[in-house]
């Protein structure tokens, strides 16, 4: 859920899209790594590998968001938090599913409802009737 502050800066909540294995698998490939990096020097450049998938794959793929008026709202594993304006960001849209990306970005924010975007045509007319720039 969005927090009364986010809430204020945001806008109402229109629509919200999460999945918990984007939350929980990175975590536990970081702990794998670690776990494996530990067990012994040969074993090093593998848990080393392990974690830094997992870092990279927390870092860019949220498990949450959260269409408002104003923007996207996005939660990774970890803790990290972003905010898209509406105004600053593109979404693609495909039969794979919904990419965010930020115009001054290089690569984008997968969002997904689940393994893949189930409610992919909800998304689309919600984004769409709000402003967003919407592109297949």
């Amino acid at each position: 859920m969005v927090s009364g502050h986010d809430r204020s800066r945001a806008g109402s909540i229109r629509f919200v899209g999460q999945t918990a294995l984007l939350r929980v698998i990175p975590v536990a490939v970081v702990v794998a790594g670690v776990s494996t990096a530990c067990s012994g020097i040969s074993a090093l450049p593998a848990g080393l590998l392990l974690v830094l998938v997992g870092v990279v794959a927390a870092r860019s793929a949220p498990w949450r968001f959260v269409v408002v008026d104003d923007g996207i709202a996005l939660w990774f594993a970890f803790g990290r938090r972003r905010f898209l304006r509406r105004d600053e960001v593109t979404v693609r849209m495909d039969l794979t599913g919904a990419t965010a990306r930020h115009r001054c970005e290089r690569f984008g924010y997968p969002l997904t409802d689940g393994v893949t975007t189930r409610r992919r045509a909800m998304l689309r007319a919600i984004l769409t009737e709000h402003g967003f720039d919407v592109r297949p």
